[in-house]
């Protein structure tokens, strides 16, 4: 994983705005090597930044890497598509595969349409003067651009921007619709900027050559009645032949995906050192992906499962009124959020599952004060994003994945708790089970108010705009700490499996609620031993965690937080 930087200037003595500041945002992703390059090309000048998280292969791989006069900079993942032995570096694989003959549009829009991971990228071609980049078509790394807006004004790429310092609409993310190129051979003009700009856009249509999606469209035929499970009261139900079936390829195609973003996780410092953790609420998506995650790792090796909560004092004030508790006491309640009562349940039911495995459960608890002064530097990670629940979304997860909590050593004692600082690189996230499996309260009201059909048409909506959402804020967030965050229900290898199943194998809003939604990946889990966790319901992170509505306010989710900060911004 990596940061990545290119500007574009008339001047080759002048680097573009913010340049100093985006460099040590990106090196903050990157903390392992960083290096610059800078080319002169028809009397403008190129600059690439790369800074390196050693992640993949025996050895660092510095960037920006030039080969033959292009450059590459790469911030991705390859798990499939393109083989990368265990022991082999993805980068220096891509850049010999894209360098290795003479390429024309089509063999550079091939090479990257064979690539199955995550990824953000810019890819200078020096013999035709063009410059290639974009996203993978899930948009699950961040990439954001700067067009330029006058004739003195550069184009900028970046993983992240800088902190607290660029005006609001100064970037805009990247879309992930395909692969962007920009002809070089005329100079650097920009009036016509955006008519050099070409997008090569993923497609599903197989007579598509290049840029073909993965996966196709999702399975839009409906159950007869003799394809639908039994329901029996309120228990879980008994799956019929085909169902069996489908579930052990669900535990199959899920674990590949899992084991291929878990076995190469570079070693550092003592051998039982955690190289993995998972940001963890006890819930059905990530005790799935720990009990896979468990089968790929050594077993001496501990598996870190970081819960975060959060003081809030608007629910506590309200709650504090009742109580009469000592200081310790009511410490303890503050943090004893739904998260974390569901991750301690889920903790033993892992201990119970997989016995051999040591795992630390992180209990990450973030006073008030220390989340509002944290507030402003995740608020620029964000950027462009800018609504309420963006920012209680990332709040949790940033404080989530920097793992700086405590470990309970006594059993006995849980609320007695040893500092713990998680040195994990790689963290594994849930996201994606939802979209695709039907988590969302909203997927039973369209079942209810349209059957089967309209829980089809909700479900190819979400996946449609998978790549759209939140990835990149996610990616920004995370990375900022110098860790990866892996997104296996985002494998395309699974997406294009759960596609093509019809829809009432995935999901059937018959059921209650904690049985019908997710009902494939709960009757899996329930295969796999974790039959408690099989039953949790969804609660999204920052209900979870408590970091929504923190403060006494009449904000709703979907608000801007644009005055707040022109607010404050005028009040410095």
């Amino acid at each position: 994983m990596c940061g990545i930087l290119f500007g574009l200037t008339r001047d080759p003595t002048v680097f573009p705005e913010y340049w100093e500041s985006l460099a040590l945002a990106n090196q903050k992703r990157g903390p392992d090597s960083q290096s610059l390059v800078t080319q002169t090309l028809n009397e403008v000048a190129l600059h690439w930044y790369g800074a390196v998280l050693h992640l993949r292969g025996e050895y660092n791989v510095p960037q920006p890497i030039v080969e033959s006069e292009n450059v590459l900079c790469w911030n991705g993942e390859i798990f499939n598509g393109l083989e990368v032995p265990v022991d082999s570096n993805d980068t220096e694989i891509l850049s010999k595969k894209l360098n290795e003959t003479e390429l024309n549009n089509e063999r550079v829009l091939e090479v990257f349409s064979q690539v199955q991971g995550p990824y953000g990228f810019f890819y200078f071609e020096k013999s035709k003067e063009k410059l290639w980049f974009g996203r993978d078509c899930l948009g699950r790394r961040s990439l954001l651009w700067h067009l330029p807006k006058h004739s003195e004004d550069s184009f900028v790429l970046s993983s992240v921007g800088p902190e607290n310092q660029c005006p609001e609409g100064y970037w805009e993310e990247v879309p992930a619709k395909g692969i962007y190129c920009l002809d070089m051979t005329q100079g650097f003009d920009h009036l016509n900027f955006a008519d050099r700009l070409t997008l090569h856009e993923w497609h599903f249509k197989e007579e598509i050559e290049f840029m073909r999606l993965p996966y196709g469209r999702i399975n839009t035929s409906l159950p007869q009645t003799n394809d639908l499970l039994a329901i029996e009261g309120e228990e879980m139900p008994i799956p019929s032949e085909l169902m069996t079936e489908t579930i052990q390829t669900l535990i199959q195609t899920l674990g590949d995906s899992v084991r291929r973003r878990v076995v190469n996780i570079p070693k550092e410092g003592p051998t039982a050192q955690p190289r993995l953790g998972i940001l963890f609420s006890g819930g059905i998506d990530c005790i799935c992906l720990a009990l896979l995650a468990d089968k790929f790792l050594p077993e001496d090796e501990p598996i870190d499962l970081l819960n975060v909560a959060f003081e809030n004092p608007r629910i506590q004030k309200h709650a504090n009124k009742s109580n009469k508790k000592t200081v310790n006491e009511q410490k303890a309640i503050n943090y004893d959020v739904p998260d974390r009562k569901t991750g301690r349940q889920g903790v033993e039911e892992l201990r119970n599952v997989a016995s051999n495995r040591k795992w630390n459960f992180v209990e990450i608890n973030i006073p008030f004060e220390e989340a509002m002064a944290k507030r402003d530097y995740i608020l620029s990670l964000m950027a462009p994003l800018n609504t309420v629940m963006d920012l209680s979304i990332a709040m949790a997860f940033w404080f989530a994945s920097r793992g700086v909590g405590g470990i309970a050593s006594d059993p006995e004692q849980p609320n007695v708790l040893q500092d713990y600082v998680s040195p994990a690189k790689v963290l594994l996230l849930g996201i994606g089970a939802d979209e695709q499996l039907a988590g969302y309260s909203r997927h039973r009201e369209h079942f209810r108010h349209k059957g089967w059909e309209g829980l089809i048409e909700e479900i190819q909506f979400d996946v449609d705009r998978i790549s759209t959402r939140n990835l990149g804020r996610d990616d920004r967030i995370i990375s900022s700490h110098g860790k990866e965050a892996r997104f296996p229900y985002l494998d395309e290898k699974l997406v294009e499996f759960l596609n093509s199943l019809p829809i009432y194998l995935k999901t059937d809003m018959r059921f209650e609620r904690g049985i019908g939604e997710k009902l494939l990946l709960r009757l899996a889990a329930q295969e796999l031993g974790l039959v408690n966790a099989s039953r949790f319901w969804k609660r999204a992170i920052q209900f979870g965690a408590r970091t929504a509505k923190m403060e006494d306010n009449k904000e709703k989710g979907n608000h801007s937080l644009k005055k707040e900060i022109d607010l404050e911004s005028t009040n410095q």
